[in-house]
């Protein structure tokens, strides 16, 4: 607090209170040692966050080639909180998405949040739950009993299904990442797809683009701040 008063010539008082403005709005966090660091709304604002941008920064290749073998749209996204926020992406050239790098959606119903929330502690889906299933489109999962059951099934095969929940029309297929420590750090989705049918096909490309992935990134992303 002392260093950022000095360099931004402020009071002491008044970098008190801006800091503790921009933590309660999530422009900044605080470390496990209660340092500052940048945080995850400044992200969604200039993709600023050091975490996430090497996330971003190894899975790109990956997403390439995911993008070159399906001519499709691939997405790379982390949790924060109970949504989801795009980290990544590249659009197919026929049929752009609703979402771009830096959006946020609430995480149970799209693949990406699901594939995440599937293989996250028990506590975050109970949080999901006790906000409430709001549908985005008639094909939401409201019924908590259903939605269990989508995330015993994501955790069975580790593929996430979105069947026209997030945007009429819209199919997507998604997976989770893990380091090689197992740690998970986000997911990764193939969107701009017609059918169920081909959402499912792409199923062994992706868990194959998601495995590589796992082994480039290797144990050394902190994945408690993913």
């Amino acid at each position: 607090m002392t260093q950022i008063a000095h360099r931004a010539r402020l009071p002491k008082s008044t970098t008190h209170r801006l800091v503790a403005d921009m933590l309660a709005w999530g422009g900044l966090e605080r470390t496990d040692d209660g340092l500052l660091q940048l945080g995850m709304r400044l992200f969604e604002l200039g993709r600023a966050v050091p975490l996430q941008h090497d996330l971003a920064d190894v899975a790109r290749p990956f997403i390439d080639d995911l993008h070159n073998i399906t001519r499709k749209t691939v997405n790379l996204a982390v949790a924060h909180g109970l949504d989801i926020v795009y980290v990544d992406k590249i659009e197919a050239a026929d049929a752009p998405t609703i979402s771009r790098s830096g959006d946020r959606y609430p995480i149970h119903c799209t693949a990406l949040g699901k594939a995440i929330l599937a293989f996250s502690p028990p506590s975050l889906s109970d949080q999901v739950i006790q906000r409430g299933l709001s549908p985005r489109t008639s094909n939401s999962i409201t019924s908590v009993a259903l939605f269990r059951r989508e995330l015993a099934s994501i955790r069975s095969t580790r593929l996430a299904f979105d069947r026209e929940e997030l945007a009429p029309g819209l199919f997507c297929i998604g997976t989770p990442i893990f380091d090689t420590d197992n740690h998970l750090l986000g997911a990764i989705s193939v969107s701009s797809l017609e059918s169920m049918t081909g959402a499912r096909n792409l199923g062994p490309a992706l868990l194959t683009i998601s495995r590589a992935m796992s082994r480039e990134i290797g144990p050394y992303i902190d994945a408690s701040t993913a």
